[in-house]
């Protein structure tokens, strides 16, 4: 499925192979998107793409925003980095040097008004939507439309990142 179906996804930037580390990846950031929204810890989903294609969706909602979930795939080679993380950095860095274009893509997650419980009853509150409603619902549409999974979207197709091949070279120890 191509990136352009995808009608409120934000682009974030171009994955490019670093001029700094010769293995590691950086990303152009696109110039339409806010520091605020690079760096927005509210939960996201994003995506990974390949020439327009979709080839990962996944969630997150770690401190530093989008930022900081995709440094763990700009640096996934380094020892002590899930097998996720570095199958999604090698397959980048094998899709940039076979000339590919690499995107990553996202969506935040709303504000919404919700009744909270408290100590003496409840408050109305803007809280963000849980991302996973919102991963849930795009891995799930994607399914219905393409009767398949994206490619790295490993867990939700029951296989293993073995299955991958991209797990060659990986620092850390995997169960056979």
């Amino acid at each position: 499925m191509n990136i352009s179906k995808v009608t409120n996804a934000q682009r974030v930037g171009s994955i490019v192979l670093s001029s700094s580390h010769d293995k590691k990846l950086s990303i152009v950031v696109d110039e339409n998107l806010s520091r605020q929204d690079f760096t927005d810890n509210t939960g996201r989903v994003y995506f990974i793409t390949v020439n327009g294609e979709i080839k990962k969706i996944g969630g997150s909602q770690s401190k530093g925003g989008i930022k900081a979930t995709i440094s763990a795939y700009l640096g996934g080679f380094a020892k002590g980095m899930s097998p996720r993380s570095y199958c999604g950095w090698n397959y980048m860095r094998q899709q940039i040097e076979q000339g590919n274009e690499v995107e990553f893509w996202f969506i935040l997650a709303p504000t919404i008004t919700a009744t909270v419980p408290s100590m003496s009853g409840y408050r109305e509150q803007e809280i963000p939507l849980d991302y996973h409603a919102i991963e849930s619902a795009c891995v799930s549409e994607y399914l219905e439309q393409e009767e398949d999974y994206p490619f790295l979207n490993i867990q939700e197709s029951g296989r293993k990142w073995r299955d991958t091949g991209l797990l060659e070279g990986y620092p850390g120890i995997i169960e056979a």
